[in-house]
């Protein structure tokens, strides 16, 4: 039996534990002892704790930074989460790798925590890496940029990784390690599993990736179902922080079609006021199952992965409301593939009207999500999930020694 420690840093919501879960799952199953480190801990109490997941609260940065522009590439996005401050980088290394050694991990699982991954580089750990195109940006140097749309400089990208290099590679002097000599060296240190399809890539498809598919447990069993169906059908995922919230509910209230919106953290009063037959809230997620999205003729989402891959495995097109840029990045391949758009900056009542108006009434974009569910059409989680755990095992104690024995 081996040890084996998940480790989630950045990010938020559901989607990094969902995605944890059937793999910790399977791998605890088969015999393994598994923990967690978690960036939000009131999540773990609604997912792990159910299933009698050992969970911890994960090193990041507390300092709640606000750098003074955006962040241009992934590199930006570390130095806003420490990386600027050599005290603050060295504690939370230091406590990934406490908590590596208090656990006992034969081998560490990532999920967007590239803390955690320094961590195990330094401390020769076995790691397997699991997540999306944003989370595992691709080996190149400078890491590109996460704002396509707007023009930033090279020297900035390079600047960025210069930047951090010279924060880790004070650490790895320090502990005999190797030095990296870009950034994307120490994401090729781990064993990469890339849980997205190569169109719904962030970063654009990569050539000679491993592409498994989307992977994720479902966050509920509450269903619901159309009740009406001479009328068309629209499922809204979304959350009170969207921006336009207000405006969208309002004018998805006054379509003709049934409206399913789940909406985690809305206000009750709120779904008492907008609530209705037709027009149906609720404050907790729904099963993304065959009866509730193999009818619906329009999907709402803030473009979160999950609800962009079920959506699009079964042909719905989709309006997208984006409210970071991993999202926006995340809307921006769906437009490319033709099977939605994205609601810009100025989010009225009126402009969603018109935005759910005009995806309702154009019948390319519903082609072009069933053009994508036709090309995945023998894509099968369980496979992922396989996949997935083979990777992690292969990493393990008793593995290795098994090869080595049959090693002539």
């Amino acid at each position: 039996m081996s040890r084996i420690l998940f480790a989630w840093e950045l990010g938020a919501n559901y989607g990094h534990l969902t995605r944890q879960l059937p793999i910790a799952e399977r791998l605890r199953k088969q015999g393994h002892a598994v923990f967690f480190a978690v960036r939000d801990t009131s999540i773990a109490a609604r997912l792990l704790e159910p299933r009698g997941f050992a969970y911890t609260q994960a090193p990041f940065d507390t300092a709640n930074r606000r750098p003074s522009q955006l962040p241009a590439n992934y590199a930006e996005i570390l130095l806003a989460s420490g990386y600027t401050d050599p005290t603050t980088l060295c504690g939370m290394v230091r406590s990934w790798l406490s908590l590596m050694r208090l656990l006992r991990a034969d081998c560490v699982v990532i999920d967007h925590a590239p803390t955690a991954l320094f961590a195990a580089y330094l401390a020769g750990l076995p790691t397997a890496m699991i997540g999306s195109g944003f989370e595992i940006p691709p080996d190149r140097s400078p890491l590109p940029s996460i704002r396509p749309w707007d023009n930033i400089g090279l020297d900035r990208l390079q600047q960025a990784e210069d930047r951090v290099l010279d924060r880790l590679n004070a650490l790895t002097a320090s502990f005999g390690r190797p030095k990296l000599h870009r950034i994307g060296e120490l994401f090729r240190y781990a064993d990469t599993l890339l849980t997205n399809f190569a169109e719904l890539d962030h970063y654009g498809p990569r050539d000679g990736e491993n592409y498994a598919g989307p992977l994720c447990s479902g966050l509920t069993e509450q269903q619901e179902n159309w009740r009406e169906p001479d009328r068309p059908h629209i499922f809204a995922y979304l959350r009170p922080s969207v921006p336009g919230f207000d405006p969208l509910l309002q004018a998805l209230s006054k379509l003709t079609a049934e409206v399913i919106v789940a909406a985690p953290a809305i206000r009750h009063s709120q779904v008492e006021a907008l609530a209705s037959n037709r027009f149906r809230l609720h404050a907790h997620p729904l099963a993304l199952n065959d009866n509730l999205l193999q009818s619906a003729d329009l999907a709402v989402s803030y473009a979160g992965a999950g609800t962009v891959n079920a959506c699009l495995l079964a042909g719905v097109p989709m309006l997208l409301v984006p409210q970071n840029v991993e999202q926006y990045l995340m809307s921006r391949c769906v437009e490319i593939i033709g099977a939605g758009i994205t609601a810009k900056q100025a989010r009225s009542e009126t402009q969603f009207s018109e935005l759910l108006e005009q995806t309702l009434q154009t019948p390319a974009y519903r082609q072009q999500a069933k053009e994508f569910a036709h090309r995945h059409v023998g894509f099968n989680p369980e496979q992922t999930l396989n996949q997935a755990v083979r990777m992690i095992e292969a990493q393990l104690p008793e593995s290795k020694a098994s090869e080595q024995t049959k090693a002539p």
